[in-house]
């Protein structure tokens, strides 16, 4: 997707200074994908306790071993 951005140059200067050697593109494509992996581990670390997970790999692996 062909996107326009105005990108602060001191944000842009100490993104691509922590990645000296790649294409300007590719260092924000990075920056992108580093913040929603975090976002995205915030989010499952924010429903610590919420979710109720039971233990099945006992029965798994009865059930393995039987096929």
């Amino acid at each position: 997707m062909r996107t326009t951005l105005e990108i602060r140059d001191d944000l842009m200067r100490s993104l691509l200074a922590r990645h000296p050697d790649v294409p300007k593109r590719r260092a924000v494509e990075r920056a992108i994908e580093a913040y929603l992996s975090q976002d995205a581990a915030a989010g499952a670390r924010a429903l610590a306790g919420r979710v109720r997970v039971e233990d099945v790999s006992q029965t798994l692996r009865r059930h393995d071993r039987r096929s």
